[in-house]
């Protein structure tokens, strides 16, 4: 908070948070940065599918559901029923960001900086991260059958980072509404490494047939870096919009200004 609420935050941090909405009029309060941490979302991936699979950082750091293998719980002939309970307190949550849409890239970029300078003294929770990049590819892996790949790379302006993947398939055609999934989490790392571990995955995706790619991220100004993929509305989403690429090199053009840019401002905020 700035002025009034110097005594609650660093007096440099434009964040609003919903649940002291019944103690402030935050109508009344200026905030002179023109971006603005206001609240957070129980994060999950960007994957298409029934319902959703979420940002869990599960015990064993990763879990999975092969029910749809065969249609049914049952593999090898031996029973086995796959956990379908997603416990709230292992999600990631991602934050919800606005700015002022009249800023420049760089009136943004430097809004950001000093949201992120104050992230540490204020009372965020401390597994909510500061920024999110999302890459799914999706494509036949045999006939008639479509599988999805998802890595999101999670980053916190304290240089730590993780990355979560799922690997999602369709069942058979007769019941593709049943698909197979593995959900895996890296343990924690620097930024840079986390990068490197990014643009491995990415410069290495499946040979399916008909791929094709989208990118998701947070916040949304960072979208200057992709100017080669074509936008697309995700309204029902938390992530709001996402870049597609049909070309493989124009995705890895693409991702490597952003990641650049995106290290480059956790670099300046330190």
């Amino acid at each position: 908070m700035v002025g009034k609420l110097d005594e609650f935050a660093a007096p440099i941090l434009p964040i609003i948070w919903g649940s002291l909405r019944n103690l402030f009029d935050f109508e009344k309060i200026e905030i002179p940065c023109g971006v603005r941490l206001v609240g957070s979302v129980r994060g999950d991936f960007p994957v298409d599918a029934y319902s959703p699979i979420f940002l869990e950082i599960s015990k064993e750091l990763g879990r999975e559901d092969l029910s749809g293998r065969f249609g049914s719980a049952v593999m090898n002939d031996e029973p086995k029923v796959y956990d379908n309970v997603w416990y709230p307190a292992r999600t990631i949550p991602l934050p919800i960001y606005e700015n002022d849409p009249e800023l420049s890239y760089e009136g943004l970029r430097d809004g950001y900086c000093q949201l992120l300078s104050g992230w540490f003294n204020s009372p965020i929770p401390d597994n909510l991260p500061c920024a999110a990049v999302a890459v799914k590819t999706r494509g036949n892996y045999c006939a008639e059958r479509e599988a999805q790949l998802i890595v999101v790379l999670l980053l916190w302006p304290n240089n730590s980072a993780r990355l979560l993947f799922l690997e999602f398939f369709e069942g058979a055609v007769e019941d593709c509404i049943s698909p197979e999934w593995y959900l895996s989490v890296s343990k924690l790392m620097s930024v840079s490494v986390a990068m490197q571990e990014m643009k491995r995955t990415y410069n290495h995706l499946p040979e399916w047939d008909r791929p094709n790619s989208t990118v998701s991220i947070k916040p949304l100004f960072l979208e200057s870096a992709l100017t080669n993929g074509r936008k697309e509305n995700r309204f029902e989403s938390h992530w709001k919009y996402e870049w597609i690429y049909n070309e493989r090199k124009n995705l890895l053009i693409d991702m490597n200004v952003l990641l650049d840019d995106l290290y480059a401002i956790l670099l300046q905020s330190l």
